[in-house]
């Protein structure tokens, strides 16, 4: 492959792995510019993000968008902490912000993340200590 070839495809490349970072906020400036609080609520608390402040992102009234962003924020939260899907959430290596805390199976979600995470963790360290590039095993 020359070096035309290498750099076009490095540009390609490169040029997804920006996009697809700009996505990951797409949709907040896509509810935020429909002024639907709700929707983004639902959809940070399904990402597993904590609660927003959307004091910059609201030019009304922010009593109102709080509210509609709360009743949104927990039927995406009630989705989220599922513990049936706790130890893939581990297991798959994403972060666990704690909004399960202080729900009813809140404990249970943590404690079921934190097996499958240790698990992943585990699998990690095998793959790296064969592959050569190990944690020094």
């Amino acid at each position: 492959m020359n070096n035309h070839k290498r750099m076009r495809a490095l540009l390609g490349v490169s040029m997804v792995l920006v996009l697809s970072a700009c996505s990951a906020n797409n949709y907040v400036e896509a509810y935020a510019a429909a002024n639907d609080w709700q929707s983004l609520g639902e959809q940070d608390a399904r990402k597993g993000h904590r609660v927003r402040d959307l004091s910059s992102l609201v030019s009304g009234d922010l009593f109102a968008a709080q509210q509609k962003y709360s009743v949104g924020y927990e039927m995406g939260r009630a989705e989220y902490c599922d513990v049936n899907k706790a130890w893939n959430l581990g297991n798959s290596g994403q972060s666990y912000f704690g909004i399960c805390d202080g729900m009813p199976d809140g404990n249970e979600f943590r404690r079921q993340y934190q097996f499958g995470y240790d698990e992943f963790v585990l699998e990690m360290e095998r793959e790296s200590s064969t592959d050569g590039f190990g944690f020094g095993y």
